[in-house]
């Protein structure tokens, strides 16, 4: 396939789709995944945003992509399919005394993570699979200069997969790192599962890991404001000590069904009392669409929050969204466009030719 029969936006062209000719499985994954061709890809790439503002493209799950002037990073990108995991190296069926679990992959796949031209680091918060993703890693390692962070499982993880030590930067909380735009602070964060999974850590491993070596939380700081990305960290206090030592004006928060005995997700409770504990001005919640057995609407979060703090935004986006920051602050439920603005009603055609 050439150049021709995609658009300036990495989308395929329906009048390809007329065309005869050989189709093989080769053929229907590279033109039919993902789903949205290269479209993020490139908007994440042309996009510039302006001073005072910053840019997050939800990615589905927990992943996300982030934009301040200039510099671009991906935040727990996941690129993998359903998965299973198993009660010998998982801390989700440690908790419930599952054998295994199943994790069926509801959200689409929206990026192309080979077709990144640049990508200035991803932020891993966690080393668990659907965070710590080993098909964004390796395509990153290949295709951009990216800085691979995350705190000291992770980073196990990492060089397990043959991550050179020169592109990996571990992390514990406490650290802040610079970069020409923004500058991250790593925070403490509450991840039971995390401590208790040991998936990525090489054979013979050693160790015993503290929490610190678990998960972290980032908050990113610039003249657009501070964000505060948690990944799959539950409900602690500690929280409140975050908020204490960080202004955090957005929170995105992991949501989601948690069947009785079971504690994966936040639940929209305690999703609204971490973003309380954080200060946050706007809660923004994720992870609850994208695995079957934990699928959750998250319109209870919105009740929760306007009955116990009217002062606090909910915000909830759609696979794929552009929120920009603070002009969508307000914005309650994105809506995908609908591109009315292209239409032409000089153009249209009213009645059928041959009438």
């Amino acid at each position: 396939m050439n150049g021709k029969e995609r658009d300036e936006w990495g989308v395929l062209e329906a009048s390809h789709m007329l065309t005869d000719r050989p189709i093989t499985r080769q053929t229907w994954l590279e033109e039919c995944f993902p789903p949205w061709g290269e479209y993020l890809n490139r908007e994440l790439e042309r996009t510039r945003p302006k001073p005072g503002k910053f840019h997050l493209w939800w990615l589905g799950g927990p992943s996300w992509g982030l934009k301040i002037r200039e510099e671009t990073f991906l935040l727990d990108n996941y690129a993998g399919p359903s998965i299973v995991t198993r009660y010998e190296n998982s801390g989700d069926c440690q908790n419930t005394g599952a054998d295994r679990l199943h994790w069926m992959r509801l959200n689409p796949q929206l990026v192309d993570i080979w077709k990144f031209k640049r990508m200035d680091a991803l932020f891993i918060t966690h080393h668990h699979a659907d965070h710590c993703d080993i098909y964004t890693v390796k395509a990153l390692l290949e295709t951009t200069r990216a800085k691979f962070i995350g705190p000291r499982m992770t980073v196990m993880a990492l060089k397990g997969w043959g991550v050179p030590d020169r592109r990996i930067v571990e992390v514990k909380p406490g650290q802040t790192l610079k970069f020409k735009n923004v500058e991250v602070a790593v925070e403490k964060n509450f991840d039971q599962n995390a401590l208790k999974t040991r998936i990525g850590i090489p054979e013979g491993t050693d160790f015993t890991p503290v929490m610190d070596d678990a998960a972290v939380t980032y908050i990113f700081k610039s003249a657009a404001g501070n964000l505060a990305f948690i990944g799959d960290g539950t409900y602690h206090n500690g929280f409140y000590g975050v908020g204490q030592r960080h202004r955090v004006d957005v929170a995105i928060v992991n949501l989601g069904h948690n069947p009785s005995g079971s504690y994966d997700k936040l639940t929209p409770f305690d999703a609204y009392r971490v973003a309380k504990a954080l200060g946050a001005g706007v809660v923004i919640p994720d992870h609850y669409e994208n695995w079957a057995c934990t699928h959750q609407d998250p319109d209870q979060l919105e009740w929760i929050v306007r009955k116990n703090d009217p002062g606090m935004k909910t915000v909830i986006l759609q696979p794929g969204a552009m929120f920009v920051y603070p002009d969508d602050r307000d914005i309650g439920r994105y809506r995908y466009p609908d591109w009315q603005e292209r239409f032409d009603w000089r153009k249209a055609r009213y009645t059928l030719e041959n009438e």
